[in-house]
């Protein structure tokens, strides 16, 4: 036999068997399987029965866990019974069988989530198919957008402080519906079920949506509520200074923290010498707080980003609020224009010391009948929103707030040194700043997947303060003048397009440009003086208006990749252009999610931020007169990547979070030492030098929403560090506003129906600092047609090394209750409290002086915060 026929003989019997015994359509199957993943069982057929199974992971779902008990049935049965309900096909292709997924006709369902009572848009409540077990959450104006099956028969509409809804959908074509929720009563338990998503479900990590009714319940600064105090007390914040309102982000300073008003910056964010925030609460709808984790969207900082959006006004009936508090009083009346269509809000708020004080203060500091004395602050929402159609929505929302303080004296002396002598002496102080932002705003559907939204705004920050001295003498020709003036001012007006894009569940994506025009006046000082006759007139930083325009563009994509692992890919980039020099920064931006064991979720993330303009801080007063500035070809943009990763968890009515991040900072600047911000130089950026800074730490969050008892108990482990050449020797030192450890206990307690208590404890350890390591007595000429001094001359402190010292660790237990009475429709709320109960002096500075017998320098710290009561009532109709 020839070896060609050989070979054919044997390909012939090799073949026959495998045709005899190939799988088909009647091969008899018996299999038993118990909650087994589909891949296993595949696996088991293509074992048994030689079936070769071809499949797409990354389209076909094979983690769905089946049970299957059969006894010799056909092979297309049991295929019809693994796959059919799973929405998975299958076909024959030689001797393979092809696994692909059906293509369900799909439709979308889109609207507007919204309070039933007032008509408010409400920002991020989860709208879910618990059959499909997917879902999505309403964007910043209140937009949703789900793609589903054409089947879908109901979704679950949910939002914390709501009554779930379960929203039946009869057709099957594209709708637009929108929601309205029904605020549940505050004595109820908010159901939460296993099937509605939870913190570890969402992507986005180092982010806190900060409740408004915990703000207004918490312990509250002389009657007045504040939202930056709440955001002050969560993991990662550092307060700053006893009393301050400011916050320091994760290391960060005040200029790197993003303070957007309805999408418009606000540069300075307290009154008061940083004692209040500029927000009045009772215009604030929502506060988004991100840490780290940033998205796309936001640009132009390095440490947070502060998100508040403003009420939009009753769409159906007029309300009001009017409250009396210790310091201040404030005002708010919202309502229907057009009922249904048009709709307004207004608020303001005020102080009154200097009506209560203005004689006292007048004797006190010996300012003459003639004298003055007033210190207030006030500042004033309104914002007016109109439906023009289903598709289209327009805002208009403006901001105006003012610190003013003036001290005036108008005395007249018969002796000057003990010797006879008449004159007059004239003297005015006065300081003012204060912020303005407005948006104009427009929201419109372009399908039902497609959401944009068009922004206008300008915003304005303004320091001035003045001053004069008068010497008259009465009877000789002898006079003495001095005044001076130092002003400071940045606005910027800037347009931006953002667009919602939710193809189907598994992706939702965001994207848009900016454009923004910055102006810069850095402080303008001039001085006067005339002693008789003789004049003289300096002005110092003569930079009479710098300007910078910045360009931005971004993308991200929230992206779902099987049940367990979600993506958040974005970039973000800007280009900054100043006379003579041009910066371009490419930011990207990525989160990370992945579902554990037991629904714990792990997290990870990395985000490249840069920021254009820089704050020049003035250390020796607690006033605004900081300086901004826009980078220059000497003083580059700051930049910072920071890596954070975390675990979370929601169990019934309990949600926590641990974090721990690392953030590096380039090109951050302090002054050179020696110098400061009344140097007499037009240019400011040859009085700094540019550095470097880390910050790193852990944080943990245990929160509880909902239900009678709320709160939330937080810890913060960090560390923050800078490091300038020929600044502490170059070495590395402790950031000013570093803080080792910081805990912080939120809790209210609501006892039926009128009494709420409230109470906060915070620990921190004590700040760093830099004392003096010697001194040396400074010698002074005496000034024509002044007293001599009462004091001995000054000292110039030697300094030593930079923030080698810590002043006292710091804390403090802050309670409040709270009684509501309801009659009819109007509701009188009495609030009362005490800061520092147990009266514990934490210290606001430290400084030296000298004992006036011993003549010894000592070190004296000096506490403004004793025991303090609140009280503030309150009418809403």
């Amino acid at each position: 036999m020839s070896l060609a026929r050989r070979l054919l003989l044997g390909l012939l019997f090799t073949w026959l068997p495998l045709q005899l015994f190939a799988w088909n359509w009647r091969t008899r199957v018996t299999l038993s399987v118990r909650d087994q993943p589909l891949s296993v069982v595949c696996d088991l057929l293509e074992k048994q029965y030689g079936i070769h199974f071809s499949y797409s992971r990354d389209v076909v779902d094979m983690r769905r866990r089946v049970t299957l008990n059969v006894q010799q049935q056909p092979l297309r049965r049991v295929m019809d019974m693994l796959f059919s309900d799973e929405g998975i096909q299958f076909k024959r292709i030689g001797e393979q069988l092809v696994l692909t997924v059906k293509q369900v006709p799909v439709r979308t369902i889109n609207g507007f989530v919204e309070d039933s009572r007032t008509g408010e848009k409400l920002i991020g409540a989860t709208i879910y198919s618990p059959k499909l077990q997917v879902g999505t959450i309403s964007n910043q104006y209140g937009f949703y957008s789900l793609t589903t099956e054409k089947d879908t028969l109901a979704l679950v509409i949910s939002y914390v402080g709501y009554e779930p809804q379960r929203l039946s959908l009869k057709d099957k074509e594209n709708r637009q519906v929108n929601i309205r929720l029904m605020p549940t009563n505050t004595l109820q338990e908010v159901e939460v079920t296993d099937n509605l998503p939870g913190l570890q479900e969402q992507t986005q990590m180092s982010k806190v949506n900060v409740a408004l009714s915990q703000v207004k319940t918490m312990p509250r600064m002389l009657g007045e509520a504040d939202v930056l105090r709440s955001i002050q007390a969560m993991p990662g914040i550092a307060g700053g200074m006893e009393g301050s309102s400011g916050i320091h982000v994760r290391g960060g300073s005040p200029d790197q923290n993003l303070i957007l008003l309805d999408g418009t910056p606000v540069y300075n964010s307290s009154h008061l010498f940083g004692i209040f925030s500029v927000f009045n609460p009772d215009m604030i709808k929502n506060v988004d707080l991100y840490k780290g984790a940033f998205p796309a969207r936001y640009g132009g900082r390095l440490s947070s980003v502060v998100d508040i959006s403003m009420k939009d006004g009753n769409m159906h009936s007029y309300h009001g609020e009017v409250s009396l508090g210790l310091l201040a009083s404030r005002a708010m009346i919202e309502g229907p224009i057009i009922k249904g269509k048009t709709s307004f809000i207004i608020t303001a708020r005020r102080t009154y010391v200097d009506l209560l004080m203005e004689d006292f203060a007048r004797n006190r500091l010996n300012l003459g009948e003639e004298g003055r004395f007033y210190a207030y602050f006030y500042d004033a929402n309104i914002k007016i929103n109109h439906i023009f159609s289903p598709r289209d929505r327009i805002f208009l929302s403006a901001y105006g707030g003012e610190d003013k303080a003036n001290i005036g004296r108008n005395m007249q002396f018969d002796s000057l040194n003990n010797e006879p002598k008449r004159y007059k002496e004239l003297m005015d102080f006065s300081l003012g700043w204060g912020n303005q932002a407005y948006a104009l705003r427009w929201n419109h559907i372009f399908s039902p997947r497609l959401f944009s939204n068009v922004t206008l705004n300008y915003s304005q920050f303004l320091f001035d303060t003045r001053y004069s001295y008068d010497y008259q003498a009465l009877d000789i020709q002898e006079t003495d003048y001095m005044a001076g003036k130092y002003y400071s001012m940045v606005e910027n007006t800037g347009a931006k397009m953002d667009f919602d894009y939710r193809p189907n569940p598994t992706h939702a994506m965001r994207f848009g440009a900016q454009l923004t025009f910055h102006g810069f006046r850095p402080g303008i000082a001039s001085f006067n003086n005339s002693t008789d006759g003789r004049q003289l007139t300096d002005t110092a930083y003569n930079d009479r208006r710098n300007r910078g325009t910045e360009l931005s563009l971004y993308m991200e994509d929230d992206w779902q990749i099987g049940d367990s692992v979600y993506m958040n890919l974005g970039v973000h980039s800007s280009a900054f252009l100043v006379p003579g020099n041009k910066y371009i920064s490419v930011q990207p931006r990525l989160g990370f999610r992945y579902l554990l064991p037991r629904k714990w979720a792990l997290k990870m993330s990395y985000t490249h931020m840069t920021q254009y303009i820089h704050l020049l801080s003035n250390n020796a007063t607690f006033l605004p007169t900081d300086l901004w500035v826009a980078a220059t070809d000497k003083v580059r943009p700051m930049h910072s990547k920071q890596v954070a990763i975390g675990l979370a968890k929601t169990y019934k009515k309990f949600e926590v979070s641990v974090e721990g991040y690392y953030k590096s900072m380039r090109n951050v600047i302090e002054y050179v030492e020696g110098s400061n911000f009344q140097a007499a130089d037009s240019r400011w950026d040859e009085n700094v030098i540019v550095g470097r800074g880390w910050s790193y730490g852990a944080e943990l969050l245990l929160q509880k929403k909902v239900g009678t008892f709320k709160g939330w108990i937080g810890y913060t482990l960090a560390r923050s560090e800078r490091a300038f050449p020929n600044v502490n020797q170059g070495r590395v030192f402790p950031y000013k506003y570093d803080r080792r450890h910081d805990v912080e206990v939120v809790l209210s307690q609501q006892l039926g129906k009128k009494w709420q208590l409230s109470a906060n404890w915070q620990f921190a350890t004590g700040l760093p600092l830099t004392l003096p390591v010697g001194s040396y007595e400074q010698v002074t000429e005496p000034t024509p047609h002044y007293p001599p001094p009462t004091e001995t001359p000054g000292e110039v402190d030697v300094v030593g090394d930079r923030n080698f010292l810590r002043m006292q660790n710091t804390h403090r237990l802050d309670i409040s209750a709270t009684h509501t009475k309801v009659r009819k429709n109007t509701a009188y709320i009495l609030t009362f409290g005490f800061m520092n109960v147990y009266n514990k002096l934490n210290p606001f500075f430290y400084y030296y002086s000298r004992n006036e017998q011993t003549r010894e320098r000592q070190l004296t710290m000096l506490s403004i915060l004793p025991v303090l009561p609140s009280i503030s009532y309150t009418i809403k109709f």
